[in-house]
């Protein structure tokens, strides 16, 4: 059965908080509970530039995609990060991630944005196999973090 793409609804907190909790177990992560509520709050209010798509497979959510625009030094245009990809591990392998990625493609594409882009671990080989199919290949940039004090 395919997967229909769609903006996420506020009346879907529950279902996307699973597929949000398994996210963050498959990233070994943990976040407070408010963390969670104040993301979903964020994605639904329309004056908040985080946006979410989700995959919807006879009434069950099965995906989802977060994504948010921001300025390019290197473009007058946005350009827009793709932050959180998910697909349900028992609904892999069916083209829902690349049906995610490609709803926001053509979104961005629709507002204007230069481009999409996004990162992953490393070691997370099943997702990097589906990324080298729709981009060619990493972009070759190793990612450095701070956290600010």
């Amino acid at each position: 059965m395919k997967a229909s793409i769609r903006r996420l609804d506020k009346s879907e907190f529950s279902s996307w908080k699973d597929l949000w909790d398994q996210y963050l177990v498959f990233y070994e992560t943990a976040l407070p509970e408010e963390h969670s509520r104040t993301l979903f709050e964020r994605i639904t209010d329309q004056e908040d530039p985080v946006e979410a798509f989700v995959a919807e497979i006879d009434g069950d959510l099965v995906g989802l995609v977060h994504f948010l625009p921001h300025d390019d030094t290197w473009d007058r245009r946005k350009i827009c990060y793709l932050q959180d990809l998910f697909v349900n591990p028992s609904q892999r392998g069916h083209g829902i991630g690349e049906s995610l990625i490609a709803s926001v493609r053509s979104y961005a594409g629709q507002q204007g944005w230069s481009g999409v882009y996004w990162q992953t671990a490393d070691d997370n080989t099943q997702a990097r196999i589906l990324y080298d199919k729709i981009a060619g290949s990493a972009s070759g940039f190793i990612v450095y973090n701070i956290d600010v004090v």
